[in-house]
């Protein structure tokens, strides 16, 4: 009972990691600000890691993929120029559930992180020392290619200077699919979202959505209401 008081309950650590998809997107927003405002005087290493911070962040905001999907983002194979912008291409070798649903659409990355993202690549990036000239996008602080472990570090550790919740990238796509559940998305809405990441309409519902029961029956408990109040505005006691 005492290991498990200090472990903590499933639920009480959930809290500690949750955040909320419009939280995460202000996080990103904040970095990209710090881009925007790099002072000169640090060195190009430093900027080079305040410019991979924002884009691993940024690209998860726009592609809420498996952490996977960022750690082997290659310059030239699965990271490619496509119209002045970049697209993230896979096969289906390239991702968990190819097996089961073959070569993915291009997953476009933001417009509006191309300058960031062309920066880094064209000036930045070299300081991190890439290993053999290695075609990762992101790197650990050794220039080897960037680990699970690194993209997990990455979100992790700014998400909680920002916010003080110890999210992490799979809790990410939990947090998209659970706001736009929230929303009143369309069941195609829904349906495109859970192929743009490599699963199922079901798995989305059972696996990714984290509203409370409450929310979830919300929209009958609503649809009821407003149907039970308009028989009472058409029907009058002379109709029984």
């Amino acid at each position: 009972a005492e290991d498990r008081r200090k472990r903590g309950s499933p639920v009480s650590n959930q809290a500690k990691k949750w955040i909320d998809w419009p939280q995460y997107l202000a996080c990103v927003e904040v970095l990209r600000e710090r881009c925007d405002s790099v002072s000169s005087t640090i060195s190009p290493r430093s900027t080079a890691l305040i410019f991979q911070r924002f884009l691993v962040l940024a690209i998860f905001s726009c592609v809420p993929d498996r952490q996977r999907t960022v750690r082997e983002l290659r310059i030239g194979t699965t990271l490619l120029p496509q119209d002045g912008h970049w697209v993230i291409k896979h096969k289906a070798e390239d991702y968990k559930t190819g097996n089961s649903y073959g070569d993915r659409a291009p997953m476009q990355i933001s417009p509006s992180i191309t300058p960031y993202l062309n920066e880094f690549i064209d000036n930045w990036r070299q300081y991190l020392k890439p290993h053999d000239d290695h075609k990762f996008l992101f790197c650990k602080t050794d220039g080897s290619p960037a680990s699970s472990n690194t993209i997990y570090s990455i979100v992790s550790r700014a998400v909680f200077k920002l916010t003080g919740q110890k999210t992490n990238p799979h809790l990410l796509r939990d947090s998209i699919v659970t706001f736009v559940r929230g929303e009143q998305a369309s069941e195609a809405e829904l349906e495109a979202l859970a192929l743009y990441m490599g699963h199922s309409l079901s798995t989305q519902k059972s696996s990714y959505d984290r509203r409370t029961m409450s929310k979830k029956i919300a929209p009958a408990v609503n649809l009821i209401q407003s149907i039970s109040a308009g028989s009472l505005n058409d029907y009058t006691s002379k109709n029984i």
